[in-house]
């Protein structure tokens, strides 16, 4: 215990000590005031330099398999004019108290979507949390990029226009991993 106390304090000390003297101005006097002229910080801008240490080699490579693709205007636009009446029915459904997987489903098939476009997912059984808020998660395929994606709870309806995940990763609700 005492090691390790002195060693922080050692730690502090060498810190001060090197702090003191950086900057270009005039040194720092005994009184620990000093007249520097300002130096722009590296960590001061928003965007990590790629060659820093603080940046994976291969961060943008890795993370692109996660990214939704951007859905072509055609496609936004279909998802978009279809937006309101999905978002009624499942509105409707949820009001009715039936949130679970079945009664989605079926809502969403009803509505003319074929099984291999939807998605629907218990949110606690996704997240593998029995405490999770309860109801379900939607993503319905609605173009070859394109995904209406949402939730419904007790409480509300969520509902969006979304990009697909990355092809070979998944469709329209992403594993909880990404």
């Amino acid at each position: 215990m005492g090691i390790r106390v002195a060693s922080r304090v050692v730690g502090c000390l060498a810190a001060v000590t090197v702090v003191g003297g950086c900057g270009e101005g005039v040194p720092a006097s005994p009184g620990g005031s000093s007249t520097s002229t300002p130096q722009p910080s590296s960590t001061s801008g928003a965007t990590p330099d790629p060659t820093s240490d603080l940046v994976a080699p291969h961060h943008e490579e890795n993370a692109a398999a996660t990214r939704r693709q951007d859905p072509s205007p055609s496609d936004s636009s279909s998802a978009r004019a279809a937006l309101p009446r999905v978002r009624s029915a499942l509105e409707a459904q949820r009001r009715r108290g039936e949130i679970g997987v079945d009664e989605t489903r079926a809502t969403v098939l009803g509505l003319g979507y074929d099984d291999a476009d939807v998605e629907v997912l218990d949110i606690a059984a996704h997240l593998g949390d029995p405490a999770a808020t309860p109801g379900v998660l939607v993503g319905i395929a609605t173009g070859p990029r394109t995904c209406l994606v949402g939730a419904v709870t007790q409480r509300r309806v969520s509902l969006e226009v979304d990009g697909t995940g990355p092809p070979g990763e998944y469709r329209c609700v992403a594993p909880v991993t990404h």
